[in-house]
């Protein structure tokens, strides 16, 4: 009696974790999350409270992690949430990676920095970081400037007003302030009077800065390059 019963047990414990075991198997797997949700209060500056939207999404084929700033003014808020799903759908349109690689997933990885909340202006710099599967991340440096009253986005001739100085005098002057600092190693042609050179910038109440991307001014290892101007408006 005390056999067949011990079997009984035995046959019961079997059963319950081949049970277990198959609908572990059938369990829907989960390879996708996407979320995009503001996250806690980042600064709190004339009235405006900055937020913090994430997007995280990762596939076999691309990873995305993406944070950038809401400024609780929709009309702004909108213009950068369109320039960040822009940047998204890019990298998600990449081909893949060979599957040999370190890496097999292209790689998006976005935060910001030098939020700045004027009177008249609100400024924020995108730091874009894309791993492609080459020997390293390309990173960029996206500036974003909005005129508050009217909320549209201001460009290169308004940071030339701002500063009171024409693209060719910008040149001059960032030319100067480059090579005091990198030398024979600056490469000159990205500071000329190509306006494009100057495309990149940043807004604060005192100046305004140009970035200069990696490559563009110096070697790669110099990192990102910064010129800045006092503003006269």
């Amino acid at each position: 009696m005390s056999r067949l019963f011990t079997y009984l047990v035995a046959l019961v414990v079997f059963l319950g974790a081949g049970y277990f075991l198959v609908t572990r198997l059938q369990a829907p797997q989960i390879s996708t999350v996407a979320t995009t949700t503001p996250q806690v209060q980042v600064q709190v500056q004339d009235s405006v409270r900055i937020t913090t939207a994430n997007v995280q999404e990762e596939t076999p084929q691309y990873k995305i992690d993406v944070q950038y700033p809401q400024f609780g003014m929709p009309v702004i808020d909108a213009q950068i949430k369109k320039n960040v799903d822009e940047t998204i759908t890019e990298v998600k349109g990449f081909p893949a990676n060979p599957p040999d690689l370190s890496s097999p997933q292209n790689e998006l990885t976005m935060r910001f920095d030098s939020a700045y909340i004027g009177p008249d202006v609100i400024s924020v710099k995108l730091i874009i970081s894309q791993y492609t599967g080459g020997a390293h991340p390309n990173t960029l440096f996206s500036g974003l400037n909005f005129d508050r009253a009217s909320n549209q986005q201001l460009l290169q001739d308004d940071a030339f007003k701002m500063i009171g100085l024409t693209v060719a005098q910008v040149s001059v002057a960032a030319t100067e302030q480059l090579k005091s600092k990198l030398g024979e190693g600056m490469f000159t042609e990205g500071a000329n009077s190509n306006p494009g050179n100057f495309s990149s910038f940043v807004i604060s109440a005192e100046k305004v800065t140009f970035i200069f991307q990696p490559y563009q001014v110096a070697a790669y290892a110099a990192g990102p390059q910064e010129v800045s101007f006092a503003r006269v408006k």
